[in-house]
């Protein structure tokens, strides 16, 4: 008898099940066929493929339509291919979309729970335009001083480390934590994080327990980009307790110091140290500014370095590249003195290209998702019915296969700057580049990201000669597991001082 109620159970369930998977089906969306249970992320569960690179795989499978239905286990989520209607969605029918998809309760996780990222509704709004003054141009001339100095440690670091100078080659990913840690401790917590002084110093052990593979952190962010639901039904807390405390101690030791001692430093803890003493609209405690400092971490240490590498790799496997970036940034140097000020950097336009043209080439995130919070209705090119996308849906925003597409980038796998330059800047199709995403949600810390990048491409450049080292293995592949677009195996350079 327990034998057939079994069966008659399991045959329910695949029966609804199936029945699920025929969603788009009915609504006219074409997409690839789900598998049970898993839905279109097999890949991801044996962890061959990360989220991002099957929904590259959907984009490039359907080239001819607007939008591609997928299942995410179970649920139906639409992925977005037309940049007409990806301007609706972050922009001009932003109100229907206004959140991210991916939530952490205040409660259970109050430092990443907090992140403007997370946030929902009106309070994401208020947050936002709490913090948004300190990201303006102006702020980033204030900290510019505090990444120069680090900047010139990354120098002295490079010449003096054995890795760098025997021709064994350095990680640059590495490196370039060690560069941005640096940064993020001067400007966000206003320590010296001494990641380039000391092998290991506290403030890169507590960046590794906070955000590195195998972490908490990590695990748990790859868990709720495939199956969201887990970060309510588990719980899930990014950050650990004790992490946490060490966070929040770094936090109010400094503040007590500067506060005993009437210290006024230019940094980020100091415009947020002004939030908590001015905000009315926002009820502004302590956890918020250890919070917001520790978003830092996020945007301005794993994000950036990520970036970074990638800049350095590309740089250094492409020479004509180098050779020209370097004429430009040395004539920069060599008209001020043997310095580089704030606005000479910023003016240096062959350096912004290079950038971004490495952001649409390894952008940090492969993929980001919104999250449908009012019905939205419209009608794909291609269909004869309109498609409503229904409040809770999830919606996929392809940044790789957008920045990767023939019809909006000739020969999009070669890296060449030039499409960032002049006229050809101009001439992108809006919503085809999205390295930091679009509309009101895009990535508040850009400017601070793009700023130390640029400064420390720009001191490396201005000391060194790049060479792809033997040890990277080419052609690049992503580590299928980082949330953070990475390279298996690492970028290894071979670092040259030039006389």
């Amino acid at each position: 008898m327990i034998p057939i109620l079994l069966l008659t159970i399991i045959i329910i369930i695949y029966y609804l099940l199936h029945l699920n998977y025929q969603y788009w089906r009915k609504r006219g969306v074409p997409g690839p066929k789900p598998r049970f249970l898993v839905g279109n992320m097999g890949k991801s569960f044996i962890c061959k493929s990360s989220p991002g690179q099957i929904f590259t795989e959907a984009y490039n499978q359907f080239k001819n339509e607007d939008v591609v239905g997928l299942y995410r286990t179970t649920t139906p989520i639409i992925l977005i291919r037309d940049p007409e209607l990806i301007k609706e969605v972050t922009l001009k029918s932003f109100g229907n979309f206004h959140d991210n998809d991916m939530y952490i309760d205040k409660k259970i996780d109050p430092i990443i729970g907090r992140n403007p990222f997370f946030l929902r509704g009106e309070e994401w709004k208020t947050v936002r335009q709490q913090l948004t003054p300190g990201f303006t141009s102006g702020k980033m001339k204030w900290l510019y001083p505090l990444l120069e100095e680090v900047a010139g440690n990354l120098v002295k670091f490079i010449d003096n480390h054995p890795e760098t100078t025997n021709g064994k080659g350095y990680n640059a990913k590495e490196l370039c934590a060690r560069f941005t840690l640096n940064n993020v401790a001067s400007c966000a917590f206003g320590i010296e994080g001494k990641c380039l002084e000391e092998e290991n110093s506290e403030f890169r052990q507590l960046a590794v327990e906070f955000f590195s593979p195998g972490s908490s952190a990590f695990i748990a962010f790859f868990l709720s980009t495939v199956i969201p639901p887990l970060s309510k039904l588990f719980s899930i807390r990014f950050v650990t307790k004790s992490v946490e405390k060490k966070l929040t101690n770094i936090v109010s030791q400094t503040i007590k110091y500067r506060e005993d001692n009437n210290v006024l430093r230019n940094d980020f803890l100091h415009i947020l140290m002004q939030l908590k003493k001015t905000s009315t609209d926002y009820e502004f405690a302590d956890i918020d500014v250890t919070a917001h400092a520790a978003g830092f971490f996020g945007d301005g240490f794993e994000t950036s370095s990520a970036v970074m590498s990638f800049v350095l790799y590309e740089i250094a496997s492409n020479p004509n590249v180098q050779e020209k970036l370097r004429g430009e940034v040395n004539k920069a140097f060599e008209n001020n003195g043997n310095k580089l000020p704030y606005e000479v950097l910023q003016q240096l336009q062959y350096l912004d290209a290079v950038i971004n043209e490495t952001l649409r080439c390894h952008p940090a995130l492969l993929h980001t998702q919104k999250l449908c919070t009012k019905d939205f209705t419209f009608t794909p090119k291609n269909a004869n019915k309109p498609v409503t996308i229904e409040k809770g849906t999830t919606v996929i925003l392809p940044i790789y296969g957008l920045h990767h597409d023939p019809d909006y980038y000739e020969d999009p796998d070669s890296f060449q700057p030039e499409r960032f330059l002049g006229s050809n800047k101009e001439n992108i199709v809006k919503c085809t580049f999205m390295p930091f995403g679009e509309g009101p949600r895009s990535c508040l810390g850009q400017r601070f990201g793009l700023l130390q990048i640029k400064v420390g491409v720009a001191h490396i450049v201005h000391n060194y000669e790049l060479a792809v080292n033997k040890k990277t293995k080419v052609p690049i592949r992503y580590d299928p597991v980082n949330p953070i677009t990475a390279a298996v195996g690492g970028l290894w350079l071979n670092f040259r001082k030039i006389k």
